[in-house]
């Protein structure tokens, strides 16, 4: 007996069964247990299922957020304005919250616009939308607006006097060249004209052989006096991180004509233009019509038209220059008139009389 209950007890402990029944009977867990443990994995699966959605909402509703600024690229310290507007939630019903450079100066339910002032020149400023809607959907947006100032300043190629202290004006038909150049900055580094790109645009079109990197001039031509013409320039860095815009003011003017006084030894005295009338005492005298802020010239080529006239009737002298002479002494009076317009620049016309008196010592008047 001793004998056959040893043999049964050696088959037991070498039984493959065994083993992993008296393991499983170590380590597997109870029903409550097992139970317990899916409701929280169910659990977590949801929760993290419905972090995903909020998220997912929260990004798609940022995505397609409208924003509307304006100006889009506003000058330093210039006023800009900002709204929002959503299709995929109802932005009346959230709760808004505006905050410049960390700073919330506005918050409410639908506050869907906002003015603020951007920085100085150099200076930059952040905006931060931050939407919570109705349904607990977190939305944020961030702006950055980093203006710089542009003084564009403009020369037009027309013809002044010597000696005139004034700038050559702008007048219909006339080339004009605007330079562009950045403001000085409260930064260590200014800038330079040379390392913005530049977008020129004449009447709402882009110029693209005068725009581009370093290129801060344009040349352009002036209106007729049925035209309106509107110019601008965008300034912008490398890594678009500075964009500023500026739109030229174009004052045209009206060309006119003086006459001097050409001394036979002092030369023209420009500083003493004659005025409507001229008595004359000498017996030669000769004036000279000066042009101003016409079109200048072309050498070689003549693209003006002069017309001088002696009491209505045409005198054969080309030139700018004219000399009166009086030889056998009579009393009267005579009008002198002066008329110049452009060949081509046929907008670019002006005029000028004078009314000379003689004295009783002087007789007549030639050329």
């Amino acid at each position: 007996m001793k004998s056959s209950r040893l043999f049964l007890f050696f088959i037991l402990l070498a039984s493959p069964a065994f083993v992993p029944l008296w393991g499983a009977t170590s380590t597997t867990p109870t029903l409550e247990e097992m139970q317990q443990q899916m409701m929280d994995d169910t659990a977590k699966s949801g929760i993290g299922s419905l972090l995903d959605l909020n998220k997912i909402r929260g990004n798609s509703i940022a995505e397609y957020l409208n924003v509307r600024i304006a100006p889009q690229n506003p000058k330093p310290g210039e006023q800009v304005r900002v709204s929002i507007e959503s299709y995929l939630t109802d932005l009346n019903k959230a709760t808004i919250k505006w905050t410049v450079d960390g700073k919330t100066i506005s918050q409410g339910i639908g506050y869907t616009s906002f003015s603020f002032p951007v920085s100085s020149s150099g200076g930059s400023t952040k905006l931060t939308i931050s939407i919570t809607t109705n349904a607990g959907d977190e939305v944020t947006r961030e702006f950055s607006f980093n203006p710089v100032g542009l003084t564009v300043l403009w020369e037009a190629d027309t013809y002044t006097p010597p000696f005139y202290k004034g700038k050559p004006l702008i007048t219909y038909q006339a080339s004009v060249r605007a330079i562009a150049i950045p403001n000085e900055t409260n930064t260590k580094n200014a800038l330079d004209a040379e390392t913005l790109a530049y977008v020129w645009k004449q009447d709402g079109t882009a110029s693209e052989n005068t725009s581009g990197y370093g290129k801060n001039s344009f040349i352009f031509t002036a209106p007729r006096p049925y035209e309106r013409t509107k110019v601008s320039v965008g300034a912008s860095s490398l890594n678009n991180t500075i964009n500023s815009e500026f739109k030229l003011a174009i004052p045209v003017a009206n060309p006119f004509i003086l006459f001097h006084e050409d001394h036979p030894l002092l030369g023209i005295w420009y500083n003493r233009p004659l005025g409507k009338e001229l008595s004359l005492t000498k017996k030669e005298f000769s004036l000279r019509a000066e042009p101003y802020f016409f079109s200048k010239e072309i050498r070689g080529q003549s693209s003006l038209v002069y017309n001088w006239d002696l009491n209505g009737q045409a005198v054969n002298n080309p030139g700018l220059l004219i000399t009166l002479r009086n030889e056998a002494g009579t009393k009267g009076d005579s009008s002198l008139s002066f008329a110049m317009s452009g060949r081509q620049k046929t907008f670019q016309t002006a005029d000028q009389s004078l009314l000379i008196h003689f004295t009783a010592e002087e007789g007549s008047s030639g050329f």
